[in-house]
């Protein structure tokens, strides 16, 4: 098979189930907009660990938490709306992030952990090498600075491990909408949530870096599910996250053809038929 990679874009594919991996010939390290808040979920879990049905630890919102909210508010930057007084816990902050990209939710979560804004970032970027993103580093923890940097194979690694890992985001990230306190419902900003299959994960936008997603969607194959990956990173087209979205989405449907149910020794399962020179097979996980 020959993949079809969207023109003139960075993006990757991967069913890490079946050990399979691909990235389109163009890797630059691009901006990637509010994708950055996927390692800051990581962080925050890694620190602070929680299922879906935990609330975790609270925080009142202070006045510092409202200032940060008014800029957002003033720049045009994601946000969900912060009252003072207000109490927030870690279970609806996540939420808040992650569903309807709230940059001032991600310094609140960063407030929470008890680590300052430099010590936060310099973890993210500790778990970037670890992990082996090795095109990957992070200045802030929104995305809002176009020194928050990427590539689409980095990016498809670390969605793969954030969603093994914890169990919690990819409860949250199948929601296409969440009710916040203080603001009601709120729907995902990530394209084709709910749809055809599609899981998640993350999307995001700026001037600089266009239009950017990172999709799972799962394949039925049989009576098996399969999960698989497509990030595509810098669409500056009329509409740029729901254009990511679209070629993520065709990414992603162009490896089912290619699995089916085989038996073995173990039994009846999910095979991948591609041929290998057009899809490598490895490993796209960083832990083990």
């Amino acid at each position: 098979m020959v993949i079809p990679w969207p023109s003139g874009l960075s993006s990757a594919v991967s069913i890490p189930q079946l050990g399979v991996f691909a990235a389109s010939p163009n890797q630059p390290q691009l901006p990637i907009a509010s994708i950055t808040k996927m390692m800051t979920t990581w962080v925050v879990l890694h620190h602070l660990p929680l299922a879906f049905n935990q609330r975790g630890p609270c925080r009142t919102v202070s006045a510092g938490d409202y200032a940060v909210y008014q800029h957002d508010l003033k720049t045009d930057q994601s946000n969900v709306r912060l009252v003072l007084g207000m109490n927030l816990c870690e279970g609806t902050l996540l939420r808040g992030l992650l569903v309807h990209s709230a940059g001032d939710y991600a310094h609140m979560l960063v407030e929470l952990t008890g680590f300052s804004n430099a010590t936060f970032i310099a973890v993210m970027n500790r778990d970037a090498r670890v992990l082996g993103l090795r095109s990957t580093h992070y200045v802030e923890v929104t995305g809002i600075d176009g020194r928050d940097v990427s590539t689409a194979a980095d990016q498809t690694k670390l969605a793969i491990d954030l969603m093994n890992a914890e169990p919690i985001v990819r409860d949250i990230v199948t929601l296409p909408y969440v009710a916040l306190p203080g603001v009601g419902v709120v729907s995902s900003y990530t394209p084709f949530v709910g749809e055809g299959g599609v899981i998640g994960v993350k999307s995001g936008f700026t001037g600089a870096a266009g239009g950017c997603d990172v999709m799972a969607i799962n394949f039925v194959v049989g009576s098996q599910t399969v999960t698989a990956y497509a990030v595509v990173l810098g669409d500056h087209g009329a509409n740029p996250i729901v254009g990511a979205g679209i070629d993520a989405l065709a990414l992603a449907r162009s490896l089912r053809p290619y699995l089916r149910l085989e038996r073995s020794t173990a039994g009846v399962g999910v095979a991948w038929t591609g041929a290998p020179a057009d899809v490598t097979s490895g490993t796209a996980s960083g832990t083990t």
